[in-house]
């Protein structure tokens, strides 16, 4: 038997529902049985882990990713935060090579390669938002590192 469904998660952003990209299919595992699965503890992008089997299922988990850019951009700050901290804990460190390939390789992958062009503007602000949160991610992780050193 199966106690876990994963299922693709349409993102709603400026008010259009994103077909490609990074807003669709963004596959998430949201239908489980609490004895065979739990989240994480992540601070950022808590996940769903379970040792059984995960099943997909049609139709789409509708999200509304913010109901204005501010509040996307003020949580889109507050996870880069955390995902920096949390990578310096882990001891991950961050180059300014890594500081302008991440973003340049995300917006490649999913305005470019998986259609986030096909949106329109939503699309694109919706990918060039993740871009800049990949860029402030290791920004911040530098920082870190450079404060951990006494050089900031």
């Amino acid at each position: 038997a199966t106690f876990a469904y994963r299922m693709p998660r349409r993102n709603r952003f400026l008010g259009r529902w994103l077909a490609n990209g990074e807003g669709y299919p963004d596959r998430s595992l949201r239908l489980f049985h609490r004895g065979h699965a739990s989240w994480s503890n992540d601070p950022v992008h808590e996940a769903v882990i379970t040792t059984v089997n995960v099943d997909d299922l049609a139709g789409d988990l509708l999200h509304e990713s913010a109901d204005e850019i501010t509040t996307y951009l003020q949580k889109q700050n507050r996870y880069s935060s955390l995902h920096a901290e949390a990578l310096f804990a882990q001891g991950v460190r961050a180059s300014y090579l890594k500081l302008f390939l991440s973003p340049f390789a995300r917006f490649v992958k999913f305005y470019l390669l998986r259609g986030g062009f096909l949106d329109g503007g939503p699309g694109f602000a919706h990918v060039a938002v993740g871009c800049f949160a990949a860029f402030a991610k290791y920004a911040k992780l530098i920082e870190l590192e450079l404060k951990s050193k006494g050089q900031a």
